[in-house]
C-alpha cells in the first residue's frame, strides 16, 4: 500500500504519506496496512531511542521493542488499567510471537531506500538510526495512532532498556504462558461504569 502512495522523490513520498493517514483518520478506519504499521513503529522506536546512547538498535532489538508496540495490553498489561475490553486480535496474534522477519527487512529497506533511517555498522552490530528526514517524516504526521506509539514508546523504553534480549524474549513467553493458561488476556477495567 505504502508503495502506491510513494513518489520518486521522497518528500513526495512524505506528502502522500501524511494525507494518507489523515484520511485514515477522518475516516475512522481502524486497520492500515500491515507495511504502514510497521514503517511508523519502527520510525517511532528509531526516534525514541535516538538520543539513548546504551540501546543499540540492531534489527533484533527493533523487534523485540516493537512487540511492546503491537501488542501493549499483553504486554503493559500489569502496569496501567486497560480500558478495552476483549482484544482478540493482540490476544490471537500473542502466540505467533515469534516476528515475520521478511517483512521487518522489507519495511527496514524501504524506510532506507526512503533516505528516512541509516544502516550503520558498528564494531561487530549492524544498527539502525532514523535521519532528519526520517525526523520530519515522523513530525509531520498527523495521526491518534502514531501519537498512541509515541506515549507508549516513552513510556515502555526505560523500563525495558537495561534488559538483555533474551531476557525480553522471556518476558515475552511468560506472557505468552500466562495468556494460555488464564484462557486470554481480560482487558476489562473493572472501575469502568
Amino acid at each position: 500500500m505504502l508503495h502506491q502512495w510513494a513518489e520518486d522523490c521522497s518528500i513526495g513520498w512524505l506528502r502522500n504519506y501524511k494525507e494518507k493517514l489523515e484520511e485514515f483518520s477522518i475516516c475512522k478506519w481502524k486497520y492500515f496496512s500491515d507495511y504502514v504499521n510497521d514503517a511508523v513503529r519502527v520510525l517511532v522506536l528509531l526516534n525514541a531511542v535516538k538520543d539513548r546512547k546504551s540501546i543499540k538498535a540492531t534489527e533484533n532489538k527493533i523487534k523485540l521493542f516493537d512487540y511492546y508496540l503491537k501488542f501493549p495490553c499483553t504486554m503493559l498489561s500489569n502496569d496501567f488499567q486497560i480500558t478495552q475490553q476483549w482484544n482478540f486480535d493482540e490476544y490471537y496474534a500473542f502466540f505467533h510471537w515469534k516476528p515475520n522477519l521478511v517483512r521487518y527487512r522489507q519495511s527496514l529497506n524501504y524506510l532506507r531506500a526512503k533516505g528516512l533511517i541509516e544502516k550503520i555498522s558498528e564494531g561487530n552490530l549492524i544498527i539502525y538510526r532514523i535521519t532528519d528526514l526520517g525526523i520530519v517524516a515522523l513530525d509531520s504526521i498527523n495521526s491518534p495512532y502514531k501519537n498512541r506509539l509515541i506515549e507508549l514508546a516513552n513510556y515502555f523504553i526505560p523500563k525495558v532498556q537495561r534488559l538483555s534480549d533474551k531476557k525480553i524474549e522471556e518476558i515475552i513467553l511468560e506472557k505468552s504462558k500466562t495468556c494460555i493458561k488464564n484462557g486470554g488476556v481480560n482487558y476489562e477495567n473493572p472501575n469502568q461504569d
